[in-house]
């Protein structure tokens, strides 16, 4: 197996992050004009959403878990482990937790389940502190989130 290299690592976690925001980003129409000046922080992940608090609840709930998901990258582009541990075992946990499950579907149970095994192995890759390993779980867990949110999104339309 080919050994990378931190630089190498980077740029595929870099390559990859870039993939999964191209999936979750708003589509043309969508888009809003940039605010602010270039390298200030964006509020709008922070913003409130409009709705009752079962969607505000939900809202946090995403949140924290980008939050788990930022400190597994930055753990994998810095080797530091315990970091990739601990954002896989937050994102493992949630997993479990009852505001995740928004169906009931077979489909979305076999999501869920597949994501909590990843998890599981990412948190074990972290565990031998091997980067290979923890970058590919990594990858792994986050195409099952594209998956899994392309799922529900579906899902959204078909009962809208």
């Amino acid at each position: 197996m080919r050994k990378w290299n931190n630089s190498q690592s980077a740029l595929l976690l870099a390559g990859f992050m870039t993939l999964f925001l191209s999936y979750s980003s708003p589509t043309q129409s969508e888009e809003k004009p940039p605010s602010g000046k270039r390298g200030e922080k964006s509020n709008e992940v922070e913003a409130k959403p409009k709705g009752d608090e079962k969607d505000k609840d939900l809202h946090h709930f995403m949140i924290a878990k980008l939050k788990a998901s930022v400190d597994i990258l930055e753990g994998l582009t810095t080797e530091n482990y315990p970091l990739i541990k601990d954002g896989a075992t937050k994102l493992n946990q949630m997993s479990t937790a009852e505001k995740w499950r928004y169906s009931n579907d077979a489909l979305y149970r076999q999501f869920s389940s597949e994501f909590q095994r990843t998890t599981q192995d990412l948190i074990e890759a972290a565990d031998e502190k091997n980067l290979d390993k923890s970058a590919l779980k990594w990858m792994d867990v986050t195409v099952k989130c594209i998956e899994c949110h392309r799922h529900v999104r579906a899902m959204l339309i078909v009962t809208d």
